[in-house]
């Protein structure tokens, strides 16, 4: 498996995984599959980040089976800190090593920048997802109660940082 920056040639295929990350996956994203899904692929040309920001893009072969992005924020009192946002391993390619490839990319993309902090939003039920985030030295620093809602229920985030300067 390789990881790499994604390009706007890659829309196409980004735009499929990243639907099928809202499908299969509701609870784990702020963005509904219903609203992303009506978009035009042109505009999911937003998507693609442009540095200090990257989207990255883990490809088993030719088949892209996972995603994340780092945003830097553009404003001069915030970019010392990015957020990992978009982070989606497809079932078939779990336990492979990509959720891994695609973290370290974004931590090192992060590195790379200068920033001294990322720090990223997980459901707080997906254990799965805070163990790899935590493995990686990531710590909880509060949650966002009622982030989402999907059908009248609601779902909280914990809120997670990478110090990078320490």
């Amino acid at each position: 498996m390789i990881v790499r920056r994604l390009e706007l040639a890659d829309l196409p295929t980004y735009r499929e995984v990243r639907l099928r990350a809202l499908r299969e996956h509701p609870t784990a994203f702020t963005s509904a599959y219903e609203d992303e899904a009506a978009e035009s692929l042109e505009s999911y040309a937003r998507m693609i980040a442009k540095p200090p920001s990257a989207t990255f893009g883990c490809f088993d072969g030719a088949t892209l089976v996972g995603i994340a992005a780092l945003i830097v924020p553009p404003g001069k009192k915030l970019r010392h800190r990015g957020t990992i946002v978009s982070m989606y391993v497809a079932p078939e390619a779990r336990r492979t090593g990509a959720g891994r490839l695609l973290l370290q990319a974004t931590i090192d993309a992060a590195r790379a920048v200068g920033l001294v902090a990322v720090i990223l939003f997980v459901e707080a039920d997906n254990a799965r997802a805070k163990a790899l985030y935590l493995s990686f030295g990531f710590r909880r620093y509060g949650t966002d109660p009622r982030v989402a809602v999907i059908d009248g229920v609601y779902y909280d985030a914990d809120l997670m940082i990478l110090d990078l300067d320490s």
